[in-house]
This record gives structure tokens, C-alpha cells and sequence, in this order.
């Protein structure tokens, strides 16, 4: 037995069949998961008339989601730049749909306290009041009755190297949301008692037992008795021994497997199990199948009876990329690793303890009710700066078998894309949608530091045909319309940009080369994708015309043809990505933000919108000798 077996025989649960991520590449050079549409919820911006949290704060993390009545629910915590540097606030984002978020709102405010009751360590570096740090591990509960309670900690960080979570903070608060969305008062749920602080030094906000509502005293009494629950609060006031259980641990995550016992997984991956609810819990042992860091593990059970697990799978807790998921039938066996998340989007300003990355994920508690749909849904940070929300399409899967045709002139507007990937930042949109030009799928882009990206796997095969309509007559500077097509580990084929000065240029052969002046209006393209010959023969042509020729001349009919070395050597074609930005100044493994060693990026504001269509997308592949 080798050294890898042996110390992975005892693992509590297990990754297998994966290899490594390679975090060179912000997708870990992993196949991506099909129909995975990720949305920002909160683009960060310290531009006043840009910044719509009302302050331009630019620290935000740390989101929990939850469902109810409808409605989806996001709280993340915020700091004006640096984490566990106040003043520190949480807000909420609530959307009927997981895509369209409304304008966050103030939940739990920046708060005074006074500091004579702190019992913890740098107190000598503080005044005679402190303004305490928002955290928190979990964040909502819906209790027997259908009441939503959201939740909160406040703790005391005297220096940024002084986590507000080590036990010391001031306490636990929550308040009801109601379903008209406005808000009960602020109350104390749990005062951190050994961390100084109590009911009689402390009156910034009432105990929850003052409050007039008999109906909302008894959702919080069930909340603080529920040991699941309770367990995740471990780390802010893992000195209130009355309170847990478990071995203490950071960030935990549970869920229930099929003979009644629960899994918990803390950081790290650090494993626990009991089987009575939560009363009781086994030791703590690593799963070090499970490769992950300081950034957090999220495991639950899905909604068409599978397990899945999604984490950062690297040891390297400063850049914190890929998000990934593995799945299982049984809670305990996992395999088919594959990506969530498809780049990170560029870190734009500057702070403290900033780690890069698609981090710090939560799906739906299982204790909270979830939609009646086949969908995995989360929420998670980038770069400690922006709010993001995910869902994809159950069962998980990172393959297709079939021919793909998609018609989007011919689909009702805002049609849901299942099987497509997109990536949409606040400042960028893709959706079917009618525009003068036309009907199709519009991809929208007026970002100066990131882009849209709507992306469609594909069959493997020895060739691929790839055929599709596009207008990109409504191009600014700055943007273009790209096309790449890829492998599924990211190795690129062959690039083909539409820029707006009207040329088509292709990267081919490891060489970008201008190649065409298009006209204004719709084109046919195909490309003959050979991965044997290692060649992309391209075909140009305005929509309707198939004829080769020396040129595309509009109104002729006819088309350029031309053939280009691939970029690398690919196996088979698994994805075409479409998108708006060739580059963008994205975070390398080589970058530091953990160290406040990262600058603002100048001028980050909303620019005038450029936008181009895709009319139709038809994709074919094969490994017979007939194929055309």
C-alpha cells in the first residue's frame, strides 16, 4: 500500500477519481459544470454615482442565502475597505428569480459599543468605545411557523490581525423579515457573555425576550435550540460552553445522509458525524481527499437525490480559485470534479487580508425550506469585493452528448438557456431579447474592468462544426465580440475577435493577424474544427451567402475562407465561449492581495454600453471518417 493510499483509507469521506486543480487557471483547468449561470448581485464601487450600496464600500463577504415565500434571499457583511478594519456593516439583497437582485438594504448597522466590558486580548489598544466588526457563520432561519428570522455577530477586532470570531465579540443579534420585506427592531439573540459583554453593559439593542411579538420571542427560543444550527456559531463564541456540543472548528457545513446521521465539514476539511441530531458528535478527522484551505466547504444534499460538495480544491488559501464541486450518490463517496465558476473577475481595489478568488460559498441550509426546482443555488465573494449568486441545472454534469441547435431569433424573450453557461457582471447583461437589429441573444457589456460571457459545451469529437449567425454592428471601443473555442480543460483552439473598427482579426497558429473588414449586419459563420489535422477551417459569409470567395463583399453573396493552425493541441473540442473582452487585468497566482500589496484601478466607472447578437448557434461533432 503507497503512503497516498494508506492515509486516505481513513478518510471520512473522499474525493476520488479527480485529479489536482491547476490554479495557474482560475477554472483549475477543470471541466465546466453544464448550464451553470452565475450573476453579480453587488459590484463594488467607490464611485459615488456608481455605488449602489449608497456608501462605496469596497470589503464585502461572507453571503448566506436562503429561500422563502417566494423570494431569495442574500446577506454578506461589508467594510469600507479592509477586512476586521470598522466601521462594518451587514446588508441584504432580496430577488424574486436568483438573477435580478434589488439594491442591497442595511440589515444589522455599524454599531458603538462601550469598551470597559471587553474581556479579550488588545484591549489596551482601544478608547473608551469601540465600533465592533460585523461576522458571521450562518445567517438565516426559517422556524416551524414560517417566520424568517436573519442573524447576525458582532465582535471586536482591536487590530485587523485580531480576528472579530475568536471568541470575545459582543454577541449574537437578529431580527424578522417580514413578508411585505420591512423589518422587526434589532435584538440581542445570544449575549457573548465570556467575552465580557451581557444584558446589563450592553443596551445598543434590547434581549429578544423584551419583545412584544409572543410569536417571534418563540421562533428565537426555537432557533437557539437547535443544535445544527447553534453548532455554526462556534467560532464567535466558542467560550459559551452551554451552547455546543462538537469539537469546535471553523465555517460548518452539514447535511443529513440517507441513514439519518449528519456529516459536518469545517474549513480545511476537517470532517465530524453524529447520529442523534446534533446532541452528539465523533472527533474530528481530516479528509484529506478533500484539498482545501481557509476558505470555506459547503455540502448538501441535492434536490434529485445526490450529494455535492463545493470548495476551493488547493492548499493555497491567498488565491482562492477554482469554485468547484464534486457529487456522490451516498454523502461519503465523491468524484467528476468540474467547475462552477469560469474566471475570476479582476480585484479593482485596494485592501487589507483581500484574498483572490470565488470564495466563501453558502448554499440553502437544509433546515430552511428551498423552491420546488431542480436546482443547485448559491451565493459567494470575489475577491472579497463583490456578492455573487450561482444556480445550475440538476443532475450536475460537465459533459454533452448531443448536437446542439439553438435558435435564438425564433425563442420568446428572456427565454431561460438551460444548457447554456453565462457569466454576468452588474455592469453586463446576455439575454434573449428583442433590439433594432433584430431578435436574439444580445450580449450587453459596459465595464471598463470586466465582461460577459456566454459559453455552450459540446459534443467530443475528432471534428466539430460550429455554425452561427452574428450582428456585431453595435460595438463601442473597448468591447468586441469573441469567440473562442476551447477543450475542457481551457487549452484554446482558435480565437476569432469582431472589433469595433469593423475588422475581424484570428488568433491562429499562436499569432494574431488581421484578417477581413466585415459589413454592417448579419453574418454566417462556420468553423470546420480539426483536432487531428490540428486546423479551424473559418467561413465567413453575410447571412445567406455561401459562396467562397477572395472577400466578404456585402451584398454579393459571397464569403472568406480561410484555415488556421490551432493556438494548442486539443483531443477534441468541448466548449464555445462567446464574450465581449479579449483580456482583462485578472489575478494570477503571482499577485497578493492577502498582503494589502494591490492598487485601485483608476477610473472605475460604468462606460457607455456596447452590445452584439448572436442569432443561432448549431454545433455538431464526430470521429467517423464521413464526416462533413
Amino acid at each position: 500500500m503507497t503512503y497516498r493510499e494508506e492515509l486516505l483509507q481513513s478518510d471520512p469521506i473522499r474525493v476520488e477519481g479527480s485529479k489536482n486543480a491547476d490554479i495557474r487557471f482560475h477554472d483549475g483547468g477543470l471541466p465546466h459544470v453544464k448550464g451553470v449561470k452565475n450573476y453579480q448581485i453587488l459590484r463594488a464601487c467607490r464611485n459615488p454615482e456608481c455605488a449602489i450600496d449608497g456608501l462605496g464600500w469596497t470589503y464585502n463577504h461572507a453571503p448566506m442565502i436562503a429561500w422563502w415565500q417566494g423570494r431569495f434571499f442574500v446577506e454578506y457583511l461589508s467594510n469600507t475597505k479592509t477586512e476586521h478594519e470598522p466601521p462594518s456593516q451587514t446588508l441584504l439583497s432580496v430577488s424574486e428569480d436568483g438573477r435580478h437582485w434589488s439594491d442591497p438594504v442595511m440589515v444589522f448597522p455599524t454599531i458603538e459599543v462601550p469598551t470597559a466590558p471587553y474581556a479579550g486580548p488588545g484591549k489596551e489598544l482601544l478608547g473608551d468605545t469601540v465600533i465592533p466588526n460585523c461576522h458571521q457563520r450562518m445567517g438565516f432561519y426559517v422556524t416551524s411557523t414560517g417566520r424568517l428570522l436573519v442573524s447576525a455577530f458582532y465582535g471586536i477586532s482591536p487590530h485587523i490581525h485580531l480576528n472579530p470570531n475568536n471568541g470575545y465579540g459582543i454577541g449574537r443579534v437578529v431580527r424578522e423579515i417580514y413578508p411585505d420585506l420591512s423589518y422587526s427592531p434589532v435584538y440581542f439573540l445570544r449575549y457573548n457573555e465570556p467575552g465580557g459583554y451581557n444584558r446589563g453593559n450592553i443596551d445598543v439593542f434590547p434581549c429578544f425576550e423584551e419583545a412584544e411579538d409572543a410569536g417571534f420571542v418563540e421562533g428565537c427560543r426555537e432557533f437557539l435550540n437547535n443544535r445544527l444550527v447553534v453548532q455554526q456559531w462556534w467560532e464567535e463564541q466558542r467560550y459559551d460552553t452551554e451552547l455546543f456540543t462538537a469539537p469546535g472548528g471553523a465555517a460548518l457545513s452539514y447535511y443529513t445522509l440517507p441513514d439519518g446521521d449528519v456529516i459536518g465539514i469545517y474549513k480545511t476539511g476537517a470532517v465530524i458525524r453524529s447520529s442523534d441530531r446534533g446532541e452528539t458528535w465523533s472527533d474530528k478527522v481530516n479528509a484529506w481527499s478533500l484539498e482545501t484551505n481557509t476558505a470555506k466547504v459547503w455540502g448538501e444534499k441535492t434536490q434529485d437525490g445526490r450529494y455535492a460538495l463545493v470548495y476551493n480544491p488547493s492548499r493555497n488559501g491567498a488565491h482562492r480559485w477554482p469554485l468547484a464541486i464534486v457529487t456522490g450518490e451516498d454523502g461519503i463517496h465523491f468524484a467528476d470534479m468540474a467547475a462552477l465558476v469560469p474566471e475570476i473577475s479582476p480585484c479593482r481595489y485596494e485592501g487589507g487580508l483581500k484574498n483572490f478568488g470565488a470564495q466563501y460559498m453558502r448554499g440553502i441550509a437544509e433546515c430552511n425550506p428551498r423552491p420546488e426546482e431542480q436546482k443547485l443555488r448559491m451565493t459567494y465573494s470575489i475577491n472579497k469585493e463583490d456578492i455573487w449568486a450561482l444556480e445550475a441545472p440538476l443532475p450536475i454534469t460537465s459533459i454533452e452528448n448531443a448536437d446542439v441547435k439553438d435558435d435564438f431569433a425564433a425563442m420568446e424573450p428572456h427565454t431561460e438557456l438551460r444548457d447554456w453557461n453565462l457569466y454576468i457582471p452588474k455592469w453586463c447583461d446576455v439575454d434573449v431579447e428583442d433590439v433594432p437589429e433584430g431578435r436574439g441573444l444580445v450580449l450587453r457589456d459596459a465595464d471598463p474592468y470586466d465582461r460577459v460571457r456566454a459559453e455552450r459545451l459540446v459534443a467530443a469529437g475528432d471534428r466539430t462544426q460550429v455554425v452561427f449567425r452574428i450582428n456585431p454592428a453595435c460595438l463601442r471601443n473597448g468591447s468586441s465580440a469573441v469567440i473562442q473555442a476551447e477543450d475542457a480543460h481551457g487549452k484554446e483552439a482558435v480565437r476569432m475577435i469582431f472589433c469595433p473598427d469593423g475588422w475581424i482579426w484570428v488568433k491562429g497558429g499562436g499569432s494574431a493577424r488581421r484578417w477581413e473588414e466585415y459589413p454592417a449586419g448579419w453574418l454566417r459563420v462556420e468553423m470546420l474544427l480539426d483536432c487531428v489535422k490540428g486546423s479551424a477551417r473559418i467561413t465567413v459569409a453575410p447571412d445567406g451567402g455561401d459562396q467562397p470567395g477572395s472577400g466578404i463583399t456585402p451584398g454579393s453573396g459571397e464569403a472568406a475562407v480561410k484555415a488556421f493552425s490551432f493556438n494548442q493541441p486539443l483531443e477534441s473540442v468541448a466548449r464555445i465561449v462567446f464574450t465581449t473582452k479579449e483580456t482583462l487585468p485578472w489575478p494570477t497566482i503571482e499577485d497578493d492581495g492577502v498582503g494589502g500589496m494591490i492598487h485601485d484601478l483608476p477610473d472605475d466607472r460604468r462606460r457607455d454600453e456596447s452590445y452584439w447578437i448572436l442569432g443561432s448557434f448549431e454545433a455538431r461533432s464526430s470521429s467517423e471518417t464521413d464526416f462533413d
